[in-house]
C-alpha cells in the first residue's frame, strides 16, 4: 500500500457523491502533514498527473478532485460515475476503520477539556518532546503552528492519527483473512498476527 492509502480507504467507505475537506482535515485523515507543494500549487492536485501518489490515492478509490481553493485551503473531491462505494469485502471494516479514526481524532480534544493533552496525562514523565530529532520536532512545531495547538497536542494529534491507521490497515487485513476463509470457524488469529503454531 502507498502512501495515501489511508485517503484511499476513506474516500472508499464515503457514501456522498463529494466531499469537500479542508487541508487539514485531509492532514487528520492521512496521519501527516500534506507538502507544501500541496498548499502552493493547484497542480499538485491535478487529476491528470497520475503517477503522482497522491493522485493515484483519490483515483483508486474513484475519485477525481476539483474546486481546489488554495487560498481557503480545501478541496472538493467528487466520485467518479460508475465506480464503487467500497471494494468488495471493505463495507464493515470501512465503517470500523471510520468510527475508530472519529475516536482518535477527538481524544486530544477530549484531553484537552479535561484539563490537559493525551501526552500530558499519559506519557509525560516518559516522552520529553524537547529531546526530539531536529527534523521531528521542525515538522511539529510546523504543524502546531498550521492547526493553532501546542507541540504536545500535535504530538497527541499525529500519534492518534498514526494509530487510527494502524488499526485501519489491521481491520481491513482481518476483513480479507475472513472473507477468504470458508468457515468462520476456522478462522486462525495466529494466522493474521503472522505467528504460526509450533
Amino acid at each position: 500500500m502507498g502512501k495515501y492509502a489511508p485517503l484511499t480507504r476513506f474516500l472508499r467507505e464515503q457514501e456522498q457523491p463529494h466531499i469537500t475537506l479542508r487541508f487539514s482535515e485531509l492532514e487528520e485523515v492521512l496521519g501527516f502533514s500534506l507538502p507544501e507543494s500541496a498548499y502552493k500549487y493547484a497542480s499538485w492536485w491535478a487529476n491528470s498527473a497520475k503517477q503522482q501518489s497522491q493522485v493515484k490515492g483519490w483515483l483508486d478509490a474513484g475519485w477525481e478532485t476539483r474546486d481546489v481553493d488554495l487560498r481557503g485551503r480545501k478541496v472538493t473531491f467528487v466520485r467518479v460515475a460508475g465506480e464503487p462505494v467500497a471494494a468488495p469485502g471493505e463495507a464493515k471494516a470501512a465503517a470500523s476503520a471510520r468510527q475508530m479514526a472519529t475516536q482518535a481524532s477527538a481524544a486530544p480534544r477530549r484531553a484537552q477539556a479535561a484539563g490537559g493533552s493525551v501526552l500530558d496525562k499519559g506519557l509525560a514523565g516518559s516522552f520529553d518532546l524537547a529531546k526530539l530529532p531536529p527534523g521531528a520536532r521542525r515538522l511539529l512545531e510546523s504543524r502546531a503552528a498550521r492547526h493553532g495547538r501546542k507541540m504536545a497536542e500535535e504530538a497527541a494529534m499525529v500519534l492518534a492519527a498514526s494509530l487510527a491507521e494502524e488499526r485501519a490497515m489491521l481491520a481491513g487485513e482481518l476483513a480479507q483473512m475472513r472473507a477468504r476463509t470458508e468457515r468462520a470457524a476456522a478462522f486462525d488469529l495466529l494466522d493474521v498476527l503472522g505467528r504460526k503454531r509450533s
